[in-house]
């Protein structure tokens, strides 16, 4: 067994050894149409004879700038002061004093509420989401409140206000109603 291993071994080496030699010419596609040259010189035809040398240039088409700062860019892209930010949510509709938050899921990477309107639809917030008429943001969603910011902007400076929504229990209990008997229930 070992020797059928070293022989197979030997083979594969020298089938090796055997592709590996020189005279590999490359396909004739491959090989670029040279202009004939009138009159050279040995000292002009050695570098002809290295081959074809590849140019590279840069596209700078659709890229960034390596050597700009990302920030810069964020700084551009957000609203200057004095520019009116227009909100089109739904929730945009109703001041966040009108709004009631019904319910809050936490434990989670991200956290998420719901809110109910004044016509007592409820609507899912998470962080980000955009609320309020003056377009406040929701900030951070907790364990018993949600922390909205509005930014008023002036055209002297920016002034951010954090709106806190707190999660209320119902004190009065709606009484039970009872399928069976088709009254309702009293403790």
């Amino acid at each position: 067994m070992k020797t059928f291993h070293s022989m197979f071994i030997s083979g594969a080496l020298a089938l090796a050894l055997a592709g590996c030699g020189d005279d590999y010419e490359p396909p004739p596609a491959a090989i670029p149409a040279r202009p004939p040259a009138a009159a050279t010189t040995t000292a002009t035809a050695a570098p002809a004879a290295a081959g074809p040398t590849y140019v590279y240039s840069y596209n700078p088409v659709g890229k960034r700038d390596p050597f700009r700062s990302p920030v810069d860019e964020i700084k551009r892209d957000t609203a200057q002061p004095g520019a009116a930010q227009e909100c089109t949510e739904p929730l945009c509709q109703w001041d966040i004093d009108q709004l009631k938050l019904v319910a809050v899921v936490t434990g989670d990477a991200n956290p998420l509420a719901m809110v109910e309107d004044p016509m007592g639809r409820g609507h899912i917030v998470r962080r980000n989401t955009r609320m309020g008429r003056q377009g406040g943001k929701v900030t951070q969603i907790l364990r018993d409140e949600v922390v909205v910011t509005e930014v008023i902007t002036t055209a002297d400076r920016a002034v951010s206000n954090q709106v806190r929504m707190e999660l209320r229990q119902d004190v009065a209990r709606d009484p039970a109603y009872d399928l069976f008997t088709g009254k309702n229930w009293e403790p």
